[in-house]
């Protein structure tokens, strides 16, 4: 009978070894993504709009936008956090995309950093008594704190110490069963071998999203002897490439920009883990000989944090060589419909050999940013005004208007008769009307947006009246039409003219009276001002326009310093 029941004994101690593996490795696990979270979210708040400060102010350059990266990845222990950030901020246009871009790579240096805190204080000393204290003291922050900062700064204490404790149960899951089992006997030989590692921490990374949590289940195993270095440091490769996955996500829906910058993240993290799988054994071999002359302890843990940061600093190295090719590829791609309507159509290099030809472009592709600023004219007239539409447009014409101003530099190079001299002078004249009129609409935008609908009667029917005449304007100033003549560009810009003055009157009159008050007066005017003055400067590059295409004498692009400047120096 003894002898009958023996096998199953050895049976369920089988399944009793089994279940606490696996109870350790996903208990470890669970501690280790719960401490992370709670210490990236509560530090996160605790900092408050200082994360989005540094991001917007100190990315001026490549080292300070590294720096930058470095640190709030190091600040906030997840680099798909500020990665995602960056996206978002540029997609707002608080951020710009060369800037950003070294944000990101500064983020895959500084997740580095998590290596370093699972290898130099993971292993060595007893875990528990090391981060208890953190859970204990960051628990009681947490519930007794009076302010939001100092309970954040409580849940980051308190993460900071769950997420030690995880390493803990992972330390001893692997410890308890590493020896028994060689992770080469799953794999095959060669490079297919390493490949399959790379994919797994890539897969783990994706399915996890937490790069952190893999890289500690990977150096927790290499430390209990699960797997070699190399193996190791291959996982580690692929948790790098997982983390794109986040930001290809993120990118979904955003701006050309921001799709962009989640490009180039992949480019980064695929590029640099090709690299170093490529040259692994020799990082291993430098890694050693670092280790020898630095006095580093012989650990697996050690090993694979070196290499982490390593590979990461040799990926930064070769995007300074990389970043601006790699920027103007980008730049040819992922163009949404404000830049497809930015994009020159008419400027073509081989018609600079024949002036006239040149010119010719030239006028088609004014006429072009005239429609913009016409379009955008007509969207701040209306009540409450079009904000996509002003945006869109102005956007357009100021992203078309460096592509204009250079071809006329580049012809301008050439020998020209004095007529095509003259000519390019009106074309850059119009232009910078436009822009003018563009930067007067984007502001008028922003006040108009807080200022809402005018209250009173009398403020309403005039404010009504110089937006009709103003929108007209927009119609008449359009080049495209087939009407377009400098005459009725003339009527319609009295007609605005005569409607501001009857608004501005009816606004001091408010503000003397006491029916608006002073503030409010002051940004109505300035608004009307705004408006005015864009309407007067679509309506001196609508008259070099006509001169242009000769459906006006020369004379009429003269009279830009007659009543169109006296109505811009009247101010407000």
């Amino acid at each position: 009978m003894p002898a009958a029941l023996a096998p199953e004994s050895a049976l369920e101690t089988q399944v009793l070894s089994t279940f606490d593996v696996v109870a350790g490795l996903l208990g470890g696990i669970g501690l280790f993504l719960i401490g992370m979270h709670m210490l990236t979210e509560g530090l996160k708040l605790a900092a408050g709009r200082a994360l989005e400060g540094l991001l917007e102010r100190g990315t001026a350059t490549r080292p300070r936008g590294l720096a930058a990266g470095v640190l709030m990845t190091g600040l906030v222990q997840s680099s798909t956090a500020v990665t995602v950030a960056s996206i978002g901020f540029v997609n707002t246009g608080l951020l710009s995309l060369q800037n950003a871009l070294w944000v990101v790579f500064g983020s895959n240096l500084g997740t580095t950093m998590n290596a370093w805190l699972v290898a130099a204080l993971g292993f060595g000393f007893r875990i528990d008594a090391f981060a208890l204290p953190f859970v204990g003291v960051g628990a009681t922050l947490m519930l007794a704190g009076r302010t939001l900062r100092a309970r954040a700064l409580g849940q980051a204490l308190a993460g900071f110490g769950l997420l030690f404790l995880g390493i803990d149960a992972l330390k001893d899951t692997f410890a308890g069963f590493g020896s028994a089992i060689d992770f080469h006997d799953f794999l095959a030989p060669g490079i297919a071998g390493w490949l399959t590692l790379v994919a797994i921490g890539t897969l783990m990374t994706v399915l996890m999203q937490a790069s952190g949590a893999v890289i500690a289940i990977v150096i927790t195993a290499a430390q209990g002897g699960l797997i070699s270095v190399e193996a190791a440091c291959a996982i580690v490769i692929g948790t790098n490439i997982g983390t794109t996955s986040t930001a290809i996500l993120s990118a979904i829906g955003a701006t050309s920009s921001a799709r962009r910058l989640a490009a180039a993240h992949v480019i980064f993290n695929l590029v640099t883990g090709a690299v170093a799988l490529a040259i692994l054994p020799l990082l291993i071999g430098l890694l050693d000989l670092l280790r020898n002359w630095l006095e580093t302890p012989a650990t697996p843990a050690v090993m694979v944090a070196m290499f982490h940061t390593v590979f990461n600093l040799l990926g930064v190295l070769l995007m300074v060589p990389l970043a601006t090719p790699m920027l103007k590829v980008l730049s040819g791609r992922f163009r949404g419909r404000e830049e497809a309507l930015a994009h020159p159509r008419h400027l073509d290099d081989n018609s600079l050999a024949i002036p006239d030809l040149a010119l010719h472009a030239l006028r088609m592709e004014l006429g072009r940013t005239q429609g913009f600023a016409t379009t955008a004219l007509d969207a701040s007239a209306r009540r409450p005004q079009d904000e996509a539409t002003i945006e869109r447009e102005t956007s357009a014409l100021e992203t078309l208007a460096p592509a204009i101003a250079d071809y006329t530099r580049r012809l301008s190079g050439a020998s020209l008769p004095p007529t095509l001299v003259e000519a390019l002078a009106r074309c850059l004249r119009a232009l910078q009307y436009q822009e003018n009129a563009a930067a007067a609409l984007r502001e008028a935008r922003t006040l108009g947006a807080a200022l809402g609908r005018a209250e009173s009667p009398e403020l309403a029917s005039a404010a009504s009246a110089f937006v009709e005449a103003t929108a007209a304007l927009a119609r008449a100033a359009d080049a495209s039409r087939e009407d377009f003549n400098t005459g009725a560009v003339e009527l319609r810009l009295q007609e605005a003219e005569a409607r501001y003055q009857a608004l501005k009157e009816a606004l001091l009159l408010s503000g003397a009276h006491a029916r608006l008050d002073i503030r409010s007066m002051q940004d109505w005017l300035r608004l009307a001002s705004l408006q005015r003055r864009a309407a007067e400067q679509v309506a001196k590059a609508a008259r070099m326009i006509a001169v242009l295409e000769g459906v006006a004498p020369a004379q009429a692009a003269r009279l830009d310093g007659d009543h169109g400047d006296a109505i811009a120096n009247h101010g407000g």
